[in-house]
């Protein structure tokens, strides 16, 4: 049987400058994913006898988030502005196949969806 799980909200707790560049918006990508799964990365890391520090789970989130861009055809340490929208499609499928409230999914691809309106084209 499955376990139950909490999902936690996220919001930019940040005010958006006028524009950011594409690494500055993966890291608010992540710091959503992070927020919403990190409970499950720790409760997972926990079951293993794994350290459940911040930093590891963090690591964690950082790596799907990696896997997500590889599964995209991107690379996170370069990612482009069009990949970055791929792979935030990509985790909201992810968080919907979890179990992630659809209401939840849609109000983080609306966060998301406005930090990414503000990447500067190069």
């Amino acid at each position: 049987m499955a376990r139950e799980r909490a999902y936690r909200q996220w919001r930019l707790q940040e005010v958006l400058p006028a524009e950011l560049d594409v690494t500055q918006a993966r890291d608010i990508l992540l710091d959503c994913f992070y927020t919403v799964h990190g409970a499950h990365f720790e409760a997972t890391k926990n079951q293993l006898g794994l350290s459940t520090d911040d930093s590891r789970v963090l690591q964690s989130a950082k790596g799907v988030l990696r896997l997500a861009f590889r599964h995209c055809g991107g690379c996170y340490d370069a990612p482009t502005k069009a990949h970055l929208a791929k792979v935030a499609e990509f985790l909201a499928e992810k968080s919907r196949s979890w179990g992630t409230p659809e209401s939840i999914v849609r109000a983080h691809n609306v966060e998301i969806e406005r930090v990414f309106a503000r990447i500067r084209d190069n």
